[in-house]
């Protein structure tokens, strides 16, 4: 039962990576000839354990997926932790020397698409950009064809051995498109070397183009991701999450997010209030007496955007904490086109504006009900 909440939780990770690591480093040392015997021993048992590992996960991942299993078993997850244990048995069982029949352990580097979660954005993203990827696939092969055809028809009689065949000129116009040339063969007419000339200013474009679309996916990936989460944590601040939608995802988009590790000072007393924090994991503690903790949805720092004033306290983080940060500047260059904005935060500055309010409070929100209670 243990070891199912550790997988639930996903825990489990760091164990994962190090399974990976000995079972991958054992397969290169099996193949090592002259081993000794108390090393290639040493080594199998290596494998055996890492094998068991992932016969255990599957059989865990099978129990926890009751009534479920068929769904799993046909999903990538489930066919990636098949191919990990199911084919070295088979090969062992029908007769493959053993230091060939694990080689089958390569397949265990397939895990790491499960365990590295921008996989599953590079999935994301080349499905997204698959029309415009294959546009550079076709220019790829439109220009790889006529290259080979070209060289093949000016060179071919004069170089058999690299040459000599459409296969041959395929192998250089690969290598040349790719610039990975490797000078064995050359181009001796001068519109030969032209051609080549052509061909490797053309591979380095693209190369480009994939390279762009890629990063391009990549980025508006990434920021749909942040708006989405960013979005989320607005709509439940209790003077924001009343404004308009075309208000909010402005706002949204000029969040910044901070990445803070435990014990951070995010706040110091006396500093000048420069901006204001919404906290989207983790926890931070109001330094006063008695200390304030904040947890993911609290906010604080919000009267630097409605006065200016200094910080009345410091405020650091109990945890690794992912906080998203609104400049002041920003904050004003909003509302100067949004003025329901700026009358949500006039509204919430005499809300805070009330005799007998803490001092400390107007820096720090004191659990709001709205959100800090979720």
């Amino acid at each position: 039962m243990a070891m199912i909440r550790l997988l639930k939780s996903g825990t489990l990770t760091a164990l994962e990576l190090v399974v990976l690591a000995a079972g991958l480093l054992a397969m290169i040392v099996m193949t090592m000839p002259g081993l000794p015997e108390p090393a290639r021993l040493a080594t199998l048992v290596v494998l055996w354990l890492c094998l068991a590992y992932y016969v255990c996960e599957l059989a865990i991942k099978l129990r926890l997926r009751r009534g479920a299993d068929t769904r799993y078993l046909h999903s990538t997850e489930g066919i990636v932790d098949l191919l990990a244990v199911v084919p070295i048995p088979i090969a062992l069982v029908s007769g493959l020397p053993a230091n060939v029949a694990w080689l089958l352990a390569s397949l265990w580097v397939l895990k790491l698409a499960m365990i590295v979660p921008g996989l599953g954005m590079l999935g994301r993203v080349l499905k997204l950009e698959a029309r415009a990827l294959a546009s550079v696939v076709v220019i790829f092969l439109t220009i790889l064809i006529l290259a080979s055809v070209a060289l093949y028809a000016l060179e071919g009689a004069a170089q058999p051995q690299q040459f000599g065949s459409m296969p041959l000129a395929l192998w250089w116009a690969v290598t040349t498109l790719s610039s990975t040339g490797y000078g064995d063969a050359v181009p001796a007419t001068f519109l030969g070397r032209l051609i080549a000339g052509i061909v490797m200013i053309s591979g380095l474009g693209v190369f480009g183009l994939w390279t762009g679309i890629l990063a391009t996916g990549f980025a508006a990936e990434h920021r749909r991701r942040d708006f989405i989460r960013n979005w989320d944590l607005v709509t439940r601040v209790p003077f924001l999450k009343n404004l308009d939608p075309p208000t909010v995802i402005e706002l949204t988009r000029m969040l910044r997010r901070l990445d803070l590790a435990e014990k951070t000072v995010v706040v110091r007393r006396g500093r000048p209030g420069d901006c204001m924090y919404f906290i989207a994991s983790g926890e931070v503690e109001v330094k006063i007496e008695p200390p304030i903790k904040l947890s993911a949805g609290a906010f604080f720092g919000e009267m630097a955007l409605l006065t200016g004033a200094p910080r009345t306290a410091n405020v650091v983080t109990t945890e690794a904490t992912t906080l998203l940060a609104l400049e002041v500047a920003d904050f004003h260059q909003l509302t100067a086109h949004h003025p329901e904005l700026a009358r949500a935060v006039a509204a919430e500055a005499a809300r805070r504006g009330k005799p007998g309010e803490n001092k400390i409070a107007r820096d720090t929100e004191h659990k709001p009900r709205d959100v800090a209670s979720r």
